[in-house]
């Protein structure tokens, strides 16, 4: 019987594998046939949506719900794909290859995909089932696979019950570890408190880093730190029936691979034991300890700096922190003392308390001490202020100075910090609330028109507005530079405000991401966004450069024509008043966004055949033939016949959405199928019911050959039921013949009326 079982895996196996998908030996793994070795030197933009490597862009190809099918191998939507920045600089956006058939995905948008050596780690659905059978796809599973695709991992580093786990991939000294923000209930408590864990990748071992903390925070802007900074209350006496809440708290730091804390003693609990409750857990390094002139008068502990050797003359009251944010290695936080009316904003670079990179705050920094030097050393502001600084360096007349870039009350401004006040403060721009998308040192045109210039450029997502929503400035140091109210314009400087066409790249899933001059984004543009998959903006200047906003600026107002040019169809009329194009503005729409020369003719034809319409029943004959004009850049439209690109191996004239933005990566060929209809729905006339019979599609020609033929079917049926009927009687009467070879008895019953069946023969 054993044997037949391993028989019947042997040739299950087999038959997985000859379909180009198997489980490898020991089941710890599903392989697949991958893609060719990427032999990288270096990965950027870890995290998101999107990595690149030296030749490669690894991306999640769209957003794809947790409760889709996740089977392994049969995802194509929301699987990493893989894709060379050659195809991308020559607009080849689909040619990506499936390096991962499963869903990436994570409701915590923060972190995405991340590569470390010859590994992609990512989150996805669970597939596992309850025991009713049902799909376990609320849960995710965090795990990795080979970064050519050939092996994947079918277990996982951690599985979370929730799809918004707060996470972070971060490597120490050549090993991976999964950073992970966990509310949950541990030793018995009645309410979940808020724990910080680590992974081990390569042991698989979890560590509870810190245990009940208050406020934690990653990095925001490097998804790359393995640094979380965090909160903690302090207890007196914890654990017995005399433990006093303190008014203080501490600040504390952790590193994704420690491993040990401080020594605590809990002698005093009576029935200790650290295995089923441990009181505390907590493997940071203090940072601030908050403990002032009223706690240390009573109560000086065990989990206070330096306890229980250092003595110290605290002159200020207990001091409360808050942590605002953490980005790009810089944490800013609140710190207000219990008799002060409000708190003063601080920032800290974790550089400065961890100069040798070990993990640990260095042996001569003071928790205690270091509150006194707070104001003088790093005060941002005295009072409390919530307002979320982004620090920038721009090379000004004076050299390269630090700025903060931050929402002021009419749209982004500049501003200095000097003894604790905003200083050289002046408006950017001037278009309200402001998300910042990315900041990127690019070369483009100078403004004078001769050579090159190189600035830093601000890509920002506006709220409402007049509906655009993507834009771009550069940074200076000289508020002169600025030009605020020129909106809209007839010059273009490098220091004003610019639009990037129509697009919203600002949703709820990944910011965007930059390969060289092109933009991915998640889609958000017409048609699109029901799909949810990414589209490329390719903004090259013709010199190779990334266009300065002059050549932007004409971008857009090429773009604008486009529907401009269109909608004027909509309001030419002929000699008797009626619209001489009626319906060809929202047909001209459609071929925009397909590039679909064939399909009016279709709809046209259509309407002719079915309903016995006049072929300009829907579209005049002038209208379809302008629309041939549209899609091949000739008769009115001749004026983009130069003005073309090369995307996806078609050439496109700029008269095209996909001439500006188009699809990155691969759509199922549900989702095209269904692009196109909604498409067609929207902007085209609804085809033809065909309410005829079928009788009445055949014509009169087929209706007399139909004829004829189910005659010559009846005669023929008839005919052979007759010879049938004749076989059977003759076969009927065969058997009563006598068999060959031998006899049988038969009784005469014909009446013969010659014959006196009542006679008697005397010889009887």
């Amino acid at each position: 019987m054993r044997k037949t079982i391993t028989k019947i895996i042997c040739v299950a196996a087999a038959a997985i594998s000859a379909a180009g998908l198997a489980l490898s030996a020991g089941c710890a793994s599903w392989t697949t046939e991958g893609v060719s070795p990427d032999n990288y030197t270096s990965v950027t933009s870890n995290g998101g949506f999107a990595v690149q490597t030296d030749d490669y862009v690894y991306f999640v190809n769209g957003y794809e719900v947790n409760t889709a099918d996740n089977t392994f191998g049969t995802p194509l939507k929301g699987s990493i794909q893989r894709i060379s920045k050659q195809d991308i600089s020559s607009r080849n956006y689909t040619a990506s290859q499936t390096v991962v058939p499963l869903i990436a995905y994570s409701g915590h948008y923060q972190a995405g995909i991340y590569i470390y050596g010859d590994r992609i780690y990512y989150a996805t659905p669970s597939t596992a089932r309850n025991s009713s059978g049902e799909v376990q796809n609320s849960n995710l599973e965090f795990k990795s696979s080979s970064l050519d695709g050939r092996e994947t991992m079918s277990d996982y580093y951690h599985r979370s019950n929730s799809t918004s786990l707060e996470y972070r991939y971060v490597e120490v000294n050549d090993t991976v570890y999964l950073l992970y923000v966990l509310s949950e209930s541990l030793y018995g408590e009645s309410s979940a408190v808020t724990n910080i864990h680590s992974v081990n990748t390569v042991t698989g071992e979890d560590t509870l880093l810190a245990y009940n903390v208050s406020d934690y925070a990653f990095d925001t802007q490097d998804p790359e730190n393995p640094y979380v900074f965090y909160t903690m209350a302090v207890t007196y006496n914890l654990g017995s029936d005399n433990s006093v809440s303190e008014s203080y708290n501490q600040l504390y730091m952790v590193r994704a691979d420690d491993t040990e804390g401080r020594d605590m003693d809990f002698s005093y609990v009576e029935d200790y034991d650290a295995e089923t409750n441990p009181l505390y857990v907590n493997l940071g390094d203090l940072v601030y300890d908050g403990i002032g002139n009223i706690a240390y008068a009573n109560r000086y502990s065990q989990f206070n700096y330096g306890y229980p050797d250092a003595q110290y003359s605290i002159n200020r009251t207990d001091t409360t922190y808050g942590i605002s944010y953490y980005k790009d290695g810089l944490v800013t936080f609140t710190a207000q003392q219990t008799l002060d009316a409000s708190a003063g904003l601080y920032r800290l670079n974790v550089s400065e308390i961890d100069a040798n990179g070990d993990g640990r705050v260095d042996d001569g920094w003071n928790a205690i001490t270091k509150n006194d030097t707070l104001v003088s050393e790093r005060r941002l502001l005295i009072a409390d202020d919530e307002t979320d600084y982004t620090f920038v360096t721009i090379e000004g007349a004076a050299g390269e100075e630090e700025w903060a870039l931050y929402n002021g009350d009419n749209g982004l401004e500049l501003t200095q910090f000097e003894n604790g006040i905003r200083a050289n403060e002046f408006a950017v721009t001037d278009s309200g609330t402001a998300t910042i998308l990315a900041i990127r040192e690019e070369t483009t045109a100078a403004e004078n028109g001769e050579g090159t210039a190189t600035h830093l450029y601000v890509y920002y997502s506006l709220t409402g507005g007049n509906g655009y929503t993507f834009y771009r400035i550069a940074l200076s140091d000289n508020p002169d530079n600025y030009r605020p109210n020129m909106y809209p314009y007839e010059d273009v400087y490098t220091y004003s405000e610019v639009r990037i066409l129509d697009l919203d790249a600002y949703s709820s899933w990944y910011l965007p991401e930059f390969v060289g001059n092109t933009i991915l984004f998640s889609s958000e543009t017409e048609g699109m966004s029901a799909y949810n998959y990414i589209m490329a903006c390719d903004l090259s200047s013709s010199d190779g450069d990334m266009m300065s906003n002059a050549e932007l600026n004409d971008y857009n107002d090429k773009y604008e024509a486009v529907d401009e040019e269109i909608q004027a169809y909509g309001e030419e009329t002929n000699s008797d008043g009626s619209a001489a194009y009626e319906n060809l503005p929202n047909a001209l729409t459609y071929a925009f966004y397909t590039g679909d020369e064939g399909y009016l003719a279709e709809l046209i034809q259509a309407y002719v055949d079915i309903q016995g319409e006049d072929e300009e029943y829907l579209y005049s004959r002038r209208s379809a033939e302008i629309y041939l004009e549209f899609i091949n850049a000739t008769g009115d439209w001749a004026d983009y016949a130069s003005d073309v690109r090369t995307v996806n191996g078609e050439e496109v004239h700029a008269n095209r959405q996909q001439y500006y933005y188009a699809l990155f990566g691969r759509m199922t060929s549900s989702d095209e199928e269904s692009l196109t209809n909604d498409l067609r729905s929207s902007y085209m006339q609804a085809y033809p019911e065909d309410t005829s019979t079928w009788w009445d599609k055949m014509g009169t020609m087929w209706q007399i050959v139909f004829i004829v033929a189910m005659c010559v079917i009846g005669l023929a049926v008839i005919a052979g039921a007759t010879v049938l009927t004749v076989w059977l009687v003759r076969r009927k009467k065969n058997k009563g013949e006598t068999p060959e070879g031998g006899s049988r008895a038969c009784i005469d019953i014909t009446d013969d009326k010659n014959i006196d069946v009542y006679s008697q023969d005397d010889n009887q």
